[in-house]
């Protein structure tokens, strides 16, 4: 295993289960019609790519500052009060690290949105390379496979040999565009996502060290 790369939503913290519970009234007030399964049709998307996709699909009206700020606001209540630490990442993170096997970011949130997470949860210089939705050109997050070929460049890598940790169809579908083997954390709110793509399933991420992530690998 040359490396591995963590999603962040829904893998590191619990934020796509929070994001569900605070934004209800937001696409509500935004969209009369919205229901709690329309929330799986976006799970792991980028906030711009959000926003397209409503105005395509539900004609969203409201325009795209108001919705970026409206969103912004959101997101200093779900990561600054709300997410936690998935279970099991920390141990997972550590034992990689003792095994020097680099481990990396690459996520669809924007950086600000990234940064709180990582300070809040001590992660700061945790990953050997990083990539967000602002290092790549709008409409190139998740599914788009940019934001995993930007994070193998940064570590030097090709996608042979790497393994990427994802929860939602747009992830698992970005991160075998970009030729990586890829595992489906399945976390408890992702129950409708697709993650058939995935290389194996992995039902949290507590005990799933490196010599599981390996079994697993050799398996599939």
């Amino acid at each position: 295993m040359r490396a591995v790369i963590f999603d962040m939503d829904g893998v590191i913290v619990d934020s796509e289960l929070q994001w569900r519970l605070a934004a209800q009234s937001f696409y509500r007030r935004l969209l009369p019609h919205w229901r709690d399964e329309d929330n799986d049709k976006i799970v792991g998307l980028g906030v711009l790519d959000l926003y397209h996709w409503l105005v395509k699909e539900y004609s969203l009206t409201t325009g795209k500052d108001i919705f970026l700020a409206d969103c912004h606001a959101l997101a200093r209540v779900v990561y600054g009060e709300r997410v936690s630490l998935t279970p099991g990442f920390k141990e997972l993170l550590g034992d990689l690290r003792r095994r020097r096997i680099p481990v990396a970011l690459a996520s669809s949130s924007p950086k600000a949105w990234v940064q709180m997470v990582l300070q809040r949860f001590a992660l700061e210089g945790a990953f050997a390379a990083q990539a967000v939705a602002d290092d790549v050109l709008e409409g190139r997050t998740k599914p788009e496979p940019d934001l995993y070929q930007l994070v193998l460049s940064r570590l030097g890598l090709t996608a042979a040999g790497c393994l990427a940790i994802e929860d939602s169809t747009y992830g698992v579908r970005a991160a075998k565009r970009a030729g990586l083997r890829c595992a489906a954390l399945r976390n408890g709110a992702n129950d409708a996502q697709d993650l058939s793509q995935a290389d194996f399933e992995l039902s949290g991420l507590e005990n799933a060290g490196y010599e599981l992530l390996i079994s697993r690998l050799n398996a599939a």
